[in-house]
């Protein structure tokens, strides 16, 4: 079964809002309702998951049906901080998509390749990833020349010209994989956070199955971070 976890308990500060990042309106719906119509497609899950902080429970409870269920991160410590305060609620051998909620631009065509690389690839950990010229501060994912995942490392500076592949947020991990991994994440000495990017990483070592798909379609590199990523979002935002 694949169940969807929203990450979301961004404040967004950048923003100049009101209210948390997640529950910015774009073409007149929260950030948070575009990401989960998308996901809802793909996922056998009746129930999806949103990571928020509790301080906003309220806020999020407004515009969030019954079917959503909700884990709190107090503080920010990361993705995988995040994605492990959600396992309780996930059934045991399920799979994991995770998306983040400032997102809005990821494809449903690009879930839904996503989604079948992972089942017919028979992968443990599927992300989806994009090739460009530009540097971007996203984990950085280095091939073999059969095309097999070496590398995958979190705001890794490229020491190679590009072309480049980073990854960009949505990845289907098994709940497993995720348990077996997320007591071995070592704080990032920067940041103080532990990352999502990490699990994947010491699943690398350990030659567990890690697939990718990469897009061609560069808007989807975008997060919403200031209002001129807002302005963006709402000229490019389809259904």
């Amino acid at each position: 079964m694949l169940v969807p976890v929203i990450l979301a308990a961004g404040k967004g500060k950048r923003l100049k809002s009101e209210v948390p990042k997640p529950l910015v309106k774009i073409k007149g719906k929260p950030m948070i309702i575009h990401v989960l119509n998308k996901v809802s497609a793909f996922c056998e899950s009746k129930c999806s998951i949103v990571v928020i902080n509790p301080d906003f429970e309220k806020e999020f409870r407004e515009v969030l049906d019954e079917n959503t269920l909700l884990a709190y991160q107090n503080s920010p410590k990361g993705t995988a901080d995040a994605l492990k305060r959600s396992l309780h609620l996930i059934p045991d051998n399920s799979d994991i998509l995770v998306m983040y909620s400032d997102l809005v631009l990821i494809a449903k065509g690009s879930l839904k390749s996503l989604v079948e690389l992972h089942r017919n690839g028979d992968c443990d950990i599927t992300f989806l990833s994009g090739i460009t010229q530009e540097k971007f501060p996203y984990a950085l994912v280095e091939r073999n020349e059969n095309g097999k995942v070496v590398s995958f490392e979190e705001r890794k500076i490229p020491d190679f010209p590009p072309p480049w592949e980073f990854y960009i947020g949505p990845i289907i991990i098994k709940k497993e994989i995720v348990q077996e991994y997320i007591g071995q994440l070592v704080p990032n000495k920067e940041t103080g956070e532990i990352y999502i990017a990490d699990i994947v990483a010491l699943a690398l070592s350990d030659n567990k199955s890690v697939c990718g798909f990469s897009t061609s379609h560069k808007e989807e590199f975008l997060g919403i971070n200031t209002p001129e990523d807002l302005q963006t979002a709402e000229k490019l935002l389809t259904d």
